[in-house]
């Protein structure tokens, strides 16, 4: 999955979490920051993305700093998100989900949602622009910087749709069905672990 389409899984989650608008800044930084590596020499993938086989909720877990991070509504979200970049990552890994010609992608640009059907995906990606560049970073991944995370942001925010600037963009099929399936299986990873489930409170998946 590239950045743009962790933001999707980030925006399921935080949905189907019913959680607080005002973590949602944290659940963007979440999702971009195992990406980070890239902004920082001496870090390189492997240190922010589990082995094969090894637990995603765990691993993000004991990279949070400081400790106390995870006890505020904002850390619970941003090492929520972290997970779901980690789990969306494995469920992709060596799959290729092939997006249609008139959506490369995986968005297309929309002049109106008609309907209410649930099951589109519609972001506001002028919204989101204004989210990513507001959001601060409430902890950290460890081994990043908090400079490294903000690169990232930023670097992310020149990538097509972003630069797009107003606009809402249909997240197409089958990326809509996939970004859905790794927001399930992260809320599936983290309240069958002591720990992670205490991450995302007394809800109910349905």
């Amino acid at each position: 999955m590239n950045l743009a389409h962790h933001l999707v899984v980030a925006k399921i989650l935080h949905d189907r979490l019913r959680w607080s608008p005002r973590v949602w800044g944290a659940m963007l930084l979440g999702a971009v920051a195992p990406d980070a590596h890239t902004e920082t020499g001496g870090i390189d993938r492997s240190m922010l993305h589990p082995p094969e086989g090894e637990d995603a909720v765990a691993f993000v877990l004991d990279r949070i700093r400081p400790r106390s991070c995870l006890e505020t509504p904002e850390g619970a979200a941003f090492s929520v998100s972290c997970v779901g970049h980690l789990v969306a990552d494995e469920m992709t890994r060596g799959h290729a989900y092939h997006l249609p010609p008139h959506a490369p992608t995986g968005f297309q640009p929309v002049r109106e949602v008609v309907g209410d059907d649930e099951e589109l995906e519609i972001i506001d990606f002028g919204e989101l622009v204004r989210d990513l560049m507001r959001a601060e970073m409430p902890c950290l991944l460890s081994p990043l910087t908090w400079d490294a995370v903000d690169g990232k942001r930023w670097e992310l925010l020149t990538r097509y749709p972003f630069d797009e600037g107003e606009g809402l963009f249909l997240v197409v099929e089958p990326l809509a069905t996939l970004a859905r399936e790794c927001a399930a299986e992260t809320l599936t990873r983290l309240v069958r672990s002591d720990r992670g489930a205490e991450l995302v409170g007394s809800w109910t998946a349905t």
